[in-house]
Parts: structure tokens; C-alpha cells; sequence
């Protein structure tokens, strides 16, 4: 999420893209997931809740990756179940390269039209080394 947004603090979640201005939110929801993330932001602000919140765009990213957000054509990210799937032992860039993976090929979950792998890659392997030393802590499971 860090790439996606370019917030290294995750405090401006509800961003749109540079440039193209195509993606929206946490994960840069484009093309139909852009449309569903748009309803659901509106109805979000409509019950006072903040589409700009850690939690909110968690919620969002579940609901989505769920099908709760799919049209009647389909899954919008292709159920994929490339977080279920993941093979187990993944060093960082490892992971960040699977998770990332291809619009081309339509593997990953981010699919980038414009690769960041390296950009990615070298932003796993920060977050990875702060929890590593103590200085980034996970919350509790569940809390």
C-alpha cells in the first residue's frame, strides 16, 4: 500500500493517482473495482464514516477481495486467491513480486499496467526490516 498511495506513514489512504488519475483508495482500485470503491465511498461518507481511515480501507480490501463488491458479470479482481495461495517461506521481495504480478499475465493482486517491482521489492524489504528491529509492531490478531 505503501507504493499505491505514496504514503510511507499509511495516514493518506483515500488517494487518487498521480498522473492518470485512474486509481482510487489504499490498493489504487481502477477501471470497474474504481466504480464499486466509488459506491462504497459514497455510502461510507453518507454514514459518517471516514473513506480516508486504516479502517475503512481494510474493510474495503476484505469486502472487495471477498466478492461483496462484485457485479452480476463477475469477480472484480478475477478470484484470483493469490493471498490464500501464497507459498509459505517468502522472503519480502519474494512476496512483493508475487502479490504484485502481471496485468499481462493476470497473476497478482495489484496487476500494474506500469511495474514497480523494484520499487515494491525495496519497500517490503524497509517495512520487513522495522518490524525485524522492533521499531514497527503488528497489532494483535483480531484487535
Amino acid at each position: 500500500m505503501v507504493i499505491e498511495t505514496g504514503e510511507p506513514e499509511l495516514e493518506n489512504l483515500d488517494v487518487i493517482e498521480a498522473g492518470s488519475g485512474a486509481g482510487r483508495g489504499a490498493m489504487q482500485y481502477t477501471g470497474v473495482r474504481r466504480s464499486a470503491y466509488d459506491a462504497a465511498r459514497s455510502h461510507a461518507i453518507a454514514e459518517g464514516i471516514d473513506p480516508n481511515s486504516n479502517g475503512w480501507q481494510e474493510q474495503y480490501f476484505a469486502e472487495e477481495y471477498a466478492g461483496l463488491h462484485d457485479s452480476p458479470e463477475g469477480s472484480l479482481i478475477g478470484w484470483t486467491h493469490v493471498f490464500e495461495d501464497r507459498p509459505s517461506g517468502m522472503d519480502p521481495a519474494a512476496a512483493a513480486a508475487y502479490w504484485t504480478g502481471s496485468a499481462a499475465a493476470a497473476e497478482g493482486y495489484f496487476r500494474p499496467g506500469t511495474p514497480h517491482l523494484e520499487r515494491r521489492q525495496a519497500e517490503a524489504q524497509r517495512v520487513w526490516g522495522l518490524l525485524q528491529s522492533g521499531e514497527l509492531v503488528l497489532p494483535p490478531a483480531g484487535g
